[in-house]
């Protein structure tokens, strides 16, 4: 049973150091988790202005401080409705949602095929 711990936490490891590695070469950001300091940019605009920030300084849809969509470049409701969420996957950068759906997949089965072999 101890065996079959470790082998699996292995290979847990191994496929993350993996996935690490390669975020690594892509991308020269690419590092351990940071502590989120009062002037650490905002992870999805990169931003550090107060303005835009906390929940008591929203400021109110007047067509200068909304945000854009980073997949459409559009700050319109209009345009994340139902239909455009649903039929957004039927596009070329679905490679990452199946990634993100089948890698875990192809681990787990491989990890069970692989115990059940020792």
């Amino acid at each position: 049973m101890v065996r079959k711990l470790v082998i699996t936490l292995a290979a847990f490891l191994l496929v993350g150091s993996c996935v690490f590695g390669a975020g690594l070469v892509v991308d020269a950001t690419v590092g351990p988790p940071q502590a989120i300091t009062v002037d650490s940019p905002c992870p999805a605009v990169g931003c550090a202005s107060g303005e835009c920030h906390g929940l008591d300084d929203v400021p109110a849809p007047d067509g200068i401080h909304e945000m854009n969509c980073p997949e459409a470049s559009c700050s319109s409701v209009e345009c994340h409705a139902w239909d455009t969420l649903a039929t957004r996957y039927r596009q070329a950068s679905d490679a990452s949602l199946n990634l993100w759906v089948l890698a875990p997949v192809v681990l787990v089965v491989a990890l069970v095929l692989l115990v059940r072999k020792l």
